[in-house]
Order: structure tokens, then sequence, then C-alpha cells
């Protein structure tokens, strides 16, 4: 098992992502682990939503949403939505911060948003000449931030 990546919930509680495709939820005062949450692949990516408490996680060729409880020891999987490309070496994926939409891209050149709910494709865009290594919304959501294996920054407007 290889470590992917790592987000802290507070002071307290930190989420580890791994290779064998589960986030564990560490309280690291009590050296405990509390919870476990599964997808079905090596996790690429995760982000921590504030606003709404939901993680976004991007593994294989999906994106999974969990709506965490209010402490962070344990999660619900709300929605998990196949994607057109694969989070297999490189990319991820961003919650928006109203929780609507969301951005992801990773093994092609194309930065794509979609409906938080359904999934569906609402946007493609093309500005990158190598695979997208990362994606962020700004906090205030009005544009977000793509990094790409060509070395490359693009930033979008969130509504063009």
């Amino acid at each position: 098992m290889i470590i992917t990546k790592c987000v802290w919930y507070n002071e307290q509680i930190v989420l580890v992502a791994a290779s064998d495709g589960k986030i564990r939820i560490w309280d690291i005062v009590h050296q405990t682990l509390i919870s476990t949450l599964s997808v079905e692949a090596e996790v690429r990516d995760v982000e921590l939503s504030k606003q709404n408490n939901i993680l976004t996680v991007a593994a294989g060729n999906h994106v999974t949403f969990f709506k965490l409880s209010n402490n962070g020891s344990s999660g619900t999987k709300l929605y998990s939505h196949k994607m057109p490309i694969h989070f297999r070496e490189e990319g991820g994926a961003s919650l928006h911060p109203s929780g609507k939409k969301f951005v992801a891209g990773g093994s092609d050149l194309w930065v794509r948003v979609f409906d938080f709910e359904t999934g569906e494709e609402l946007e493609c865009n093309k500005g990158h000449h190598g695979p997208i290594r990362c994606l962020r919304y700004a906090t205030n959501g009005l544009t977000y931030a793509s990094g790409s294996e060509d070395g490359t920054i693009r930033l979008w407007k969130t509504d063009p």
C-alpha cells in the first residue's frame, strides 16, 4: 500500500488516502483508526470542502463524493460518477463551493465541468498540451486552476 494523499479535517483528525482504494480517518491525538471509506481503485486525489463537509475523491475512472459527519469521524457515499478520463497516474477533481458542480481532469488534455448530482458533462475545455495533473476551484468559486504535465497552469472562468 502506498499513501497517495493526506487531508486534515481539523487539528485532531487526518484523512489518509492510499493505493488500495481506502481513505482512512485517523485520530492523531489518540493514535487510533476511526473509520475507513472505500472506492474501487487507487486514490489519486482528495479534496475536503469545508463549506459543505464533502470529500471529493478521484480514483480509477470515477469521481466519488462522501458526506462527512459533523466531527469528521465517518462518511456516507453520496455519488460516484464514471468519468470519460482515467486518474491512473495524474489528475483530480474539485467541488465548486456551491456544491452544484465539479471540475475534473486527468489522462487526456481536457478540463471538464460536471453536474454534482447527475455527473452530466456541462463543459469541456482544451488548453493544455499534456495530461492534467491537478485542479482546484478558487475559494470564491469564480475561477478554477488546472495544472498540466506540459508545465502550464491555466485559469478558467467558472461561468464563461
